[in-house]
């Protein structure tokens, strides 16, 4: 009857070549995410341009000279006053 079960320990081998340092195995990750920022942010800026001139067409200020009516000064004001009273028994 053989052994149902087979042991293997584990043997220490030499790597082939020493395993790249960690800035060379995130180098291209910090890469990639610094332009997906960068994009991000240029494509923001552009958007917001094209939105403020879109916005800014139709508003353009005319060369005609407008003359304005002298300003009627006027007073207005309004009170809102209200009292509560709070008894202790």
């Amino acid at each position: 009857m053989s052994n149902a079960y087979n042991y293997r320990l584990p043997v220490k081998q030499e790597p082939d070549q020493l395993p790249a340092p960690i800035w060379q195995q995130a180098a291209p990750v910090v890469i990639r995410g610094a332009a997906l920022v960068a994009a991000g942010v240029i494509g923001e800026w552009l958007l917001r341009s094209a939105a403020r001139k879109a916005v800014s067409i139709p508003f353009k200020k005319s060369r005609a000279v407008v003359r304005r009516q002298p300003a009627v000064e006027a007073f207005e004001e309004t009170i809102v006053v209200r009292r509560t009273f709070i008894r202790q028994k």
